[in-house]
């Protein structure tokens, strides 16, 4: 690896072809499925490497669903990294195991590796590549590749990818779920009156989230316009804002926040119309191609919305009439 700078493009043209690879993303459900394109460029690029995914606890149903992926490893928590509590020994003895298992290659797919490259580089893989600061340096990595500070992040992981010789497949995200899954589903809205509109009024981040108040009224004008019932999803912490919505809405609205993930998937699979904050549903819907409506608070459609703006709609924190906004785009996505 002398020879090479580490910003030449192209290492796995100038490896033996990796066996066992690891990969480091570590964050939340729509990062997960912003990088299901490049998941399956690598496979593409790497058919015979079994791929480890290191990522948060919770999104292990979704990792174990996507074909691209051959394992996953909970995330123990690392300084600077969010979501998990960091526990020294636990991340010591962790560190050890991967060790242990003489990764070839270790990719490092979280954010620009201020945090995540020393996690990266302590994997002990026989090369480490990803992201790196613009103007920073390498960061230890064997291949660099310098965070885009612009463009969907779809596109900034399919980048990175490109630039250690893969190729793209496209830039579709992708969200397989299994029998069971539409099966409970099904279950779930069997004797609930069509067509479904899906209102999800929460995000782990509380600045994405959105008054129930202002679902509830959306809700009720979009549901005045197509019929059917609106249907509030979400996790456990969502049940709350879910009753308050059906309160508030006075009929014509079931509550099923709650689900599990890759139920709540299966049933965002079912709707005629997912309204929802910039959040992991937002995404299912996206990969699910069903049509939505997403509302942005704190964060830009341009690097976390959908790329297909003709069965999704966005809608801006700062718009006027918001409600009209939102009652606009759903009519239009859906055809009305």
């Amino acid at each position: 690896m002398d020879r090479y700078s580490p910003f030449s493009p192209g290492l796995f043209h100038r490896l033996p072809q990796p066996r066992q690879v690891v990969l480091l993303r570590a964050s939340r459900i729509g990062d997960f499925l912003c990088a299901t394109p490049a998941f399956r460029a690598l496979r593409n690029a790497l058919p015979g490497a079994r791929i480890t995914l290191i990522g948060q606890p919770f999104l292990q149903e979704l990792a174990r669903r996507c074909p691209y992926l051959d394992r996953f490893e909970p995330f123990p928590g690392y300084p600077g990294i969010g979501e998990q509590f960091f526990e020294p020994e636990r991340a010591i003895r962790f560190f050890t195991r991967m060790q242990d298992e003489g990764f070839d290659a270790a990719i490092q797919m979280h954010g620009s590796g201020l945090y995540s490259n020393p996690f990266a580089v302590m994997l002990g893989a026989g090369v480490t590549a990803g992201f790196v600061r613009p103007g920073c340096g390498h960061d230890g990595l064997d291949a660099s590749f310098p965070f885009p500070p612009d463009g969907h992040e779809v596109h900034r992981i399919l980048a990175l990818v490109e630039f250690l010789g893969g190729r793209s497949l496209g830039d579709r995200t992708e969200m397989t779920l299994w029998p069971e899954d539409h099966a409970a589903a099904e279950a779930l809205v069997d004797g609930i009156d069509p067509p479904w509109i899906g209102l999800h009024p929460g995000a782990r981040d509380v600045k994405k989230c959105w008054p129930a108040e202002c679902f509830a009224r959306i809700g009720g004008e979009v549901r005045g316009l197509a019929g059917g019932t609106a249907v509030v999803i979400g996790g456990p912490e969502e049940r709350a804002a879910g009753e308050e919505i059906s309160a508030r809405m006075g009929g014509g609205c079931v509550n099923l926040a709650g689900l599990p993930v890759p139920v709540m998937a299966a049933l965002i699979a079912r709707l005629s119309l997912l309204i929802t904050t910039d959040s992991g549903p937002a995404h299912m819907a996206y990969a699910l191609e069903t049509p939505s409506v997403t509302l942005f608070r704190a964060t830009e459609p341009e690097t976390w919305g959908p790329l297909d703006r003709g069965c999704h709609g966005v809608v801006r924190d700062h718009e006027t009439d918001l409600a009209g906004r939102v009652v606009e785009e759903s009519r239009r996505v859906m055809g009305l």
